[in-house]
């Protein structure tokens, strides 16, 4: 089930109807519809469990309804717990929200959007890592909830938010609850935001933390067998018995240790995309040693200069607001791909970077909060305020010197200084930090105060939920695709926090999965050196006078200062600021379409 709609209030059926149907292609076998004079509910149902039967999947009964998207792993054995019989996931969800109440979603393992409308009252629970989005707004006749914004946009005039502009270049996107629309918000990561309709208000409460109070591990042998066990259970969890699954395959030691945990249940599908004449950035070879290892039914699927301008073109039709992560354009066409070959379900290997600190950038950003420690900094301070350097150490000496937080996760791109530099408003020190604030008071009221815990807890909020998980929803959504990460189970993400930051930080980088993957994997693949995805896409960009984008929005919005926008469009055609410059592309881009049809 894959899209939830509602509107509570005041509302046009036949609005009503067009605005739900845009959801339509996260759902394509059925949908549901439950109407009243003050109620519109809607969802599109991908069948993925129980498919050969006729479910109701909103949920109406006793005075409550229920609307769920997504899928609950282990909702079987919380039926044995609850004492049901040939229950389905929604009768299930239904039992235990009776039983448990609000805490009912501390108990599923899976990933979900739910809304609950009983006694003048909206629930909506996000699942704790943001796999399922699910945005609300509210007006003085309306609540309306939807899994992607393109529904409320329908029958809410969109209304720029010119100030979030400085959130997504600083981490590629909005961060919650804001979005590009001023009166459009997303439930967060973890979050349940209820709407009262009498007092009309909406109030927002964290339930999911990955701090636990539970054991600490700080032994080599037992982290790994742990983390072993946990993986392998995940792994099992997310294989579906229904319908045609295959595994994203790119050689890595992620994807490829979550494809061999598969292939020892049934032999499985992979998928590895690449990129004709541009071997640099080709992975190709290895994901063929590790299919080849684990006997998969292998498939190459190439990348090129026309796919990508091609891509471009319907990415910015699924996306409601623009993303700056690259990678997005040939996931999309890898996943239509699968959804050629019949597939339904992808698995993935997301998330074991940021658990368990695989990017290069932590040890640096680890080694630099030594100099924290320095007395005497003055001199320094004020030498880095008087010679400014568009490069980003600067930023991160600056911020060592005057105290503040130094790493602000892996998907910022913009600092705060050349923000102020290059937009026409005053953009001031420490803006990205005020964005991860509520993240920072997490962090701090679970006690923790080693810089690696916050490194991989913010990155896990911003790069995976923000960024990453946004990206493969809206890339595998778009071909009707359920996309399930093992590495973000409950189960798996609280072993990582268990483990102290010695165990994570470990040489080589990620040993503890590593030394996992050894079992499965040739050595070849678990010792390469780490690759980050990349491909010409700055290169194609330039040949093909996209860029040219950004002249025409500045021209009709005038949001950038022009001596500062030709300094990075220049030093671009030097190979310089790539990430900058395809946000401020895809930036503009979406104003434009967004421009278009208003």
């Amino acid at each position: 089930m894959c899209a939830i709609f509602g509107i509570i209030g005041t509302y046009e059926e036949e609005k009503a109807i067009e605005a739900f149907d845009t959801l339509a292609h996260r759902g394509i076998d059925a949908k549901y519809t439950s109407v009243n004079a003050h109620c519109f509910l809607g969802v599109h149902r991908l069948a993925i469990t129980d498919v050969t039967k006729t479910l109701t999947p909103i949920y109406n009964h006793d005075g409550l309804q229920i609307l769920f998207n997504g899928e609950i792993y282990n909702y079987e054995v919380l039926a044995v717990e609850l004492q049901l019989h040939k229950a389905s996931e929604i009768d299930v969800l239904y039992a235990a929200y009776r039983v448990w109440g609000d805490d009912f979603v501390k108990h599923l393992r899976g990933m979900f959007a739910i809304a609950i409308i009983e006694e003048a009252q909206v629930k909506l629970f996000r699942d704790p890592f943001g796999k399922k989005p699910i945005y609300y707004t509210l007006d003085e006749q309306r609540f309306i909830f939807a899994s992607e914004m393109k529904a409320i946009h329908s029958l809410v005039p969109f209304t720029f938010d010119r100030q979030i502009v400085t959130q997504y270049l600083s981490f590629q996107t909005p961060l919650p609850p804001h979005t590009f629309h001023r009166y459009i918000h997303q439930v967060d990561a973890g979050e349940m935001v209820t709407f009262s309709v009498d007092e009309r208000r909406v109030k927002r409460k964290r339930y999911y933390t990955p701090f636990s109070e539970g054991q600490t591990i700080s032994e080599q042998k037992k982290a790994e067998e742990q983390l072993e066990n946990v993986l392998l259970e995940s792994v099992a969890m997310r294989l579906p018995k229904e319908v045609k699954f295959a595994c994203l395959l790119s050689g890595g030691v992620d994807s490829s240790l979550i494809c061999a945990m598969a292939s020892l249940i049934q032999k499985v599908h992979t998928f590895s995309i690449g990129y004709e004449g541009y071997e640099k950035y080709d992975e190709r070879p290895y994901a063929k040693t590790v299919s080849e290892h684990i006997k998969s039914n292998h498939h190459e699927v190439l990348f090129s200069k026309t796919d990508f301008l091609q891509t471009i073109e319907e990415v910015i039709g699924s996306l409601d607001e623009p993303l700056a992560d690259p990678a997005m354009l040939p996931l999309y066409h890898l996943m239509k791909a699968v959804h050629k070959e019949g597939f339904k379900v992808v698995l993935t290997g997301d998330g074991s970077d940021e658990l368990f600190m695989g990017y290069r950038t932590y040890k640096e950003f680890y080694a630099l909060e030594q100099a924290k420690e320095l007395g005497f900094k003055g001199w320094l301070q004020n030498y880095f305020k008087s010679h400014f350097s568009m490069h980003k150490e600067w930023e991160w000496y600056k911020r060592i010197f005057e105290g503040s937080t130094l790493f602000r996760s892996t998907a910022e791109i913009f600092t705060d200084l050349q923000q102020n530099r290059l937009l026409r408003m005053n953009v001031k020190d420490n803006r990205s930090l005020a964005a991860l604030e509520s993240y920072k008071e997490e962090f701090e009221q679970s006690g923790r105060v080693s810089p690696m815990e916050w490194y991989s807890f913010v990155d896990l909020k911003v790069m995976l939920g923000n960024v990453f998980l946004r990206k493969l929803d809206r890339m595998s959504m778009a071909h009707s695709i359920e996309a399930r990460s093992p590495f973000l189970d409950k189960e798996v993400v609280a072993t990582a926090f268990s483990c102290t930051p010695d165990l994570r930080m470990m040489k080589p980088s990620k040993a503890l999965v590593k030394n996992v993957a050894r079992k499965y994997l040739p050595n070849e693949i678990v010792d390469r050196k780490k690759k980050g995805f990349n491909y010409p896409y700055m290169e194609w960009l330039q040949e093909s006078g996209e860029l040219e984008v950004i002249h025409r929005i500045q021209e009709k919005m005038n949001l950038f200062n022009e001596s500062e926008l030709e300094m990075y469009l220049e030093k671009g055609k030097q190979g310089m600021f790539k990430q900058h410059l395809f946000s401020l592309y895809m930036l503009c881009k979406w104003l434009e379409k967004v421009n278009r049809s208003s």
